[in-house]
């Protein structure tokens, strides 16, 4: 174990709690300004995640990412050009463990502790319980714990009898052994197609219930990963509406509503999209039926289904295999339920997705997830709570800055429309996380009632706003 200051109290201290992607961009942005500060992750290695060896990571070795090689990389570190455009969880874990010793953040690591409690007693004073057992007192806290460690199950499958085998896409590790089995996938998003797809490949049938409907897009626009091509669209074209868009994207890859998937809640362009070249296609072939809502479980654990309306929407299905891809739930078992409030609508309340309002000792970094990658966005954060933790220790008028916005609305943080914005790349690319910003609140709650999960962000008005805020301090 590494020597971490022991002639510097920890009172003198920030910690940060992960040391993933979010927790090392963090103690990057920290370490350049010369605060001290603590890194402690429940794992062996740094990658939070993307660690290979970590048993409970939502990653399987198959995953492909949806964010292209530029687009899954900080500032100050470009992922090797030998790596291909989409990373594998492999490359990304080696990737971290380089940007980790660049910046020697592993002097200050210290491997398999987890944090018990943080729990604030006044402005700048945390007791921090470790699994250890060692009780320390730091000025602040970075809590970079990700967004997997609640894994959100509906009430119903409490009631699915113990001969169907009943999985969260957290534990989710491939189609090995598969064979001859049904598999029913629940759930609208990402994860949902991606292991739909997955299973699929050695699956008997594979069945996926879908709640909310989706527009699928491509990794790839002309030959190039999308949000390159969108990056790199020039404004020439004029303003495109929606309507253009999804006529663009329904001629590539289709309608989801005319292969039996529920019909996009949202139009493209303000839709939370499903990034894929194949799950349509496997729908197509009859790999992947689309199936209604759960709407009943006899004992024989045969479910009753009822749903959106397409050609397998209602009927029973009976598999062998539930993967809920139903999403996580938001907040951290290590902090008090109470030190960071929620909205009316089960959010938490964090300024900006990361600042929680009236704190000036409390990061909560990766609470949100969005399309197109959202590691820029945990770079634009972790650099605002370097800059208020410095600010803060230095008594600089920033600091007063900074608590006016965060006061009010997020609405009022002025955003910069991004360049190339108004081409048909560049609009498609949008929604893969390119280049849209929208004057309209950045998260966008996805739980239903009762259900306080992650939500999704608007990625570019979000960065937009962050870059602002960032300012106030540079």
């Amino acid at each position: 174990m590494p020597e971490l200051h022991d002639e510097i109290p920890t009172r003198e201290k920030v910690l940060v709690i992960g040391a993933g992607p979010a927790g090392l961009a963090a103690a990057a942005a920290l370490k350049a300004l010369d605060l001290r500060f603590d890194l402690v992750d429940r794992a062996k290695h740094v990658g939070g995640i993307w660690n290979e060896e970590r048993e409970d990571t939502p990653i399987w070795p198959a995953m492909e990412m949806i964010s292209s090689r530029e687009f899954t990389q900080y500032e100050d570190m470009l992922q090797p050009v030998s790596f291909p455009e989409y990373l594998r969880p492999a490359h990304m874990a080696k990737y971290l463990r380089a940007y980790a010793a660049r910046h020697q953040l592993t002097e200050h690591f210290r491997p398999g502790v987890e944090v018990r409690y943080a729990r604030p007693f006044e402005d700048n004073v945390w007791q921090v319980e470790l699994s250890t057992g060692e009780i320390m007192i730091y000025r602040a806290v970075i809590s970079a714990h990700g967004i997997s460690e609640r894994p959100h199950r509906p009430a119903w499958a409490a009631e699915v009898p113990s001969s169907i085998k009943v999985i969260h896409s957290k534990d989710w590790t491939g189609p090995d052994g598969l064979e001859g089995q049904r598999v029913l996938v629940v759930g609208s998003g990402q994860s949902a197609a991606d292991i739909a797809v997955d299973a699929a490949r050695r699956a008997l049938e594979v069945g996926w219930s879908v709640r909310t409907g989706h527009w699928v897009v491509p990794r790839r626009i002309g030959g190039v990963p999308g949000d390159v091509a969108a990056a790199r669209e020039p404004a020439v074209l004029g303003a495109l509406n929606g309507k253009i868009a999804e006529a663009v994207i329904g001629r590539r890859v289709g309608n989801p509503a005319d292969v039996g998937l529920p019909r996009p809640a949202a139009p493209l362009l303000e839709d939370t999209v499903i990034v894929s070249d194949e799950v349509l296609d496997r729908v197509r072939e009859g790999r992947i039926t689309p199936v209604g809502e759960i709407a009943g479980i006899a004992h024989n654990g045969t479910l009753t289904l009822a749903g959106h309306g397409g050609p397998a929407a209602h009927g029973d299905f009976a598999p062998d295999l539930i993967v809920l891809a139903t999403g996580y739930e938001s907040g951290a078992g290590h902090l008090p339920e109470d030190v960071v409030p929620r909205t009316a609508g089960g959010d938490l309340d964090l300024f900006l997705g990361a600042f929680p309002r009236g704190r000036d000792d409390l990061v909560v970094l990766g609470q949100q997830r969005g399309p197109g990658g959202m590691l820029p966005v945990l770079v634009q954060q972790a650099d605002i709570a370097a800059y208020l933790l410095h600010a803060a220790r230095e008594g600089s008028p920033a600091l007063q800055d900074f608590q006016r916005l965060r006061a009010g609305s997020e609405n009022a943080v002025a955003t910069a429309r991004a360049t190339g914005d108004a081409g048909l790349l560049g609009r498609i690319g949008g929604v893969l996380g390119a280049n849209r910003v929208r004057a309209r609140s950045a998260g966008i709650s996805s739980g239903g009632e009762g259900e306080k999960l992650v939500p999704a962000a608007d990625r570019e008005t979000l960065l937009a706003r962050l870059r602002t805020v960032r300012d106030l301090f540079e």
